[in-house]
């Protein structure tokens, strides 16, 4: 597998590929969403030589440290070529519906009404809250003008 555009080798999808699973890691999801996710970067890094130059120069550098992907990432926290990879690919990640489908997010519901009536009070993943009522009488506050 290449880039369409023949910008990054084979080898360099799937170390980006591999960055993007160190990066956002979930154990279960399958490789379609980090591989549409770097089709996505690939293809904005085409129309952009200065990001494909972030992501060229960072993955050779990578490549020359023969140091494992976690390490490499946190020698590079900070730098353009981290912070531009680990923007796009959260940005990209996690705007796949699949991963909505695998974390559960519901999508927007904003042309649905909102989520008061649909899946405010759906997170079954969370501990009922204890809710205590306080036995001290209510007490008004009163606002004086002069205060404001």
């Amino acid at each position: 597998m290449t880039s369409d555009d023949g910008l990054f080798t084979a080898a360099e999808l799937a170390e980006l590929l591999a960055l993007a699973r160190a990066l956002y890691p979930h154990e279960a999801l399958a490789d379609g969403p980090y591989e549409r996710t770097i089709a996505k970067i690939v293809s904005r890094a085409s129309a952009e030589p200065a990001l494909w130059h972030v992501l060229h120069d960072g993955l050779a550098e990578i490549h020359d440290g023969g140091s494992d992907l976690h390490s490499a990432l946190e020698a590079r926290v900070g730098t353009p070529f981290f912070e531009s990879l680990r923007a796009l690919v959260a940005w990209h990640l996690y705007d796949d519906h699949e991963v909505w489908d695998f974390i559960g997010y519901p999508g927007a519901s904003f042309d649905r009404g909102g989520y008061l009536h649909r899946g405010f009070d759906d997170l079954d993943w969370l501990p009922e809250p204890r809710v205590r009522e306080s036995t001290e009488p209510f007490e008004a506050i009163a606002i004086s003008e002069g205060n404001n």
